[in-house]
């Protein structure tokens, strides 16, 4: 065989074999085998080669490649992810507050009031006013309110020009305008 011939074989193999090793390697890192920690558990020494197979990845000692480096979404699952790495238990959604309704209303207002922010108002002195089903005069009376008694507003209707109130053990609607 050619001397030029052996130096072609030569180069060749070491092409090949140094390929079938970046195959190996880079399928070790790939899988998290390859996680560089030492025989007796202690981690590697860390190291900046920017010519290593993560450079993309913003962590050089991470054991596994992150979603923006390789274009992956999915998570590895929990069993491949370190215990400091593996998301917390999900909280609990937490139940929704049920809407009150008032019974014997004929319309239910569209903002209620929390507890302690409830405004508080009082009928005008001069005359008691009627209790309504519904924010407007259509709907039938509940029952009358005394002049000059407290109530306190539970709810209103959408633009606030009525207001919804428990008095005597009935809910009724009665018109702000004339409250003060």
């Amino acid at each position: 065989m050619s001397e030029l011939r052996k130096k072609a074989m030569t180069r060749l193999a070491i092409c090949a074999v140094a390929l079938v090793a970046s195959i190996i390697f880079s399928v070790l890192l790939l899988t998290g085998t390859f996680d560089g920690k030492t025989d007796s558990g202690d981690a590697a020494p860390a190291t900046s080669d920017t010519t290593s197979a993560a450079a993309g990845v913003n962590d050089p000692t991470a054991d596994s490649f992150t979603a923006e480096a390789t274009g992956d979404t999915a998570d590895p699952p929990a069993e491949e992810q370190p215990a400091e790495e593996q998301p917390a238990e999900p909280e609990p959604t937490p139940e929704p507050t049920p809407v009150p309704t008032f019974d014997g209303l004929s319309v239910q207002p569209t903002t209620y009031y929390n507890e302690g922010e409830q405004p508080s108002y009082t009928t005008p002195g001069d005359s008691g006013m009627n209790l309504r089903a519904g924010p407007g005069t259509d709907y039938d009376k509940v029952t009358s309110v005394p002049a000059g008694t407290g109530v306190t507003a539970l709810g209103t209707n959408e633009d606030g020009s009525w207001v919804v109130v428990n008095y005597d053990g009935k809910y009724g609607w009665l018109k702000t305008e004339f409250l003060s």
